[in-house]
């Protein structure tokens, strides 16, 4: 036998079937609207929650952590290792947390670190795990404005958008230059299109 799919309902639609079993009843409500009679009496008991909350949520979940104490030392373990300097992953996260939960039983009674449980931490704390980078290396002490600019150059980078971009700007005194003569081999075969 096939597993059933879960459905969801939004809060509105919830709605509606309340105000169906409060004029008729429970049974009739959960017939009319295809649910089970506990799903009524769950949305009847949980009403004012229902009320509060946008119409097109489905879920009465809340983002308050239910291991507080705990997630205020992980957090501030994460903070400080940033602080100096230290990578922070989510690895690291669940196994602080579980070892500081193993040393404060009072405090983390049934907490196991999950991997849902670390993404909704660092949702709730505003954790990401991009590392802060170096804007720029420090140049050598020894190099010249000189020969970066003549390193530039050579390379043919600047800043002129005036079609010399794509030629040499720089070159050695030991290089040869090459005439800008065309042969059989360069000649565009789409210049006659042009031309015609």
């Amino acid at each position: 036998m096939a597993p059933t799919r879960r459905r969801k309902f939004e809060a509105s639609f919830k709605l509606k079937v309340v105000k169906f079993a409060k004029e008729h009843n429970n049974c009739a409500a959960a017939s009319q609207y295809g649910v089970t009679e506990k799903m009524v009496r769950d949305w009847k008991a949980n009403e004012d929650a229902l009320k509060s909350m946008p119409s097109s949520k489905c879920a009465l979940r809340r983002s308050t952590p239910h291991w507080s104490e705990l997630e205020k030392h992980v957090a501030d373990m994460v903070h400080e290792h940033r602080q100096n300097g230290y990578v922070v992953t989510r690895n690291k996260i669940r196994m602080f947390a579980l070892q500081w939960g193993k040393s404060n039983p009072d405090h983390s009674k049934g907490f196991k670190a999950t991997v849902s449980w670390c993404t909704r931490f660092m949702e709730r704390h505003n954790l990401v795990l991009r590392q802060k980078t170096k804007i720029a290396q420090k140049l050598p002490a020894d190099l010249d404005g000189k020969t970066v600019i003549k390193s530039f150059k050579k390379c043919g980078i600047s800043n002129s958008l005036d079609g010399m971009e794509d030629d040499f700007l720089w070159q050695d005194e030991g290089e040869a230059k090459a005439e800008a003569t065309p042969s059989d081999s360069e000649l565009d075969p789409y210049d006659d299109c042009l031309t015609n």
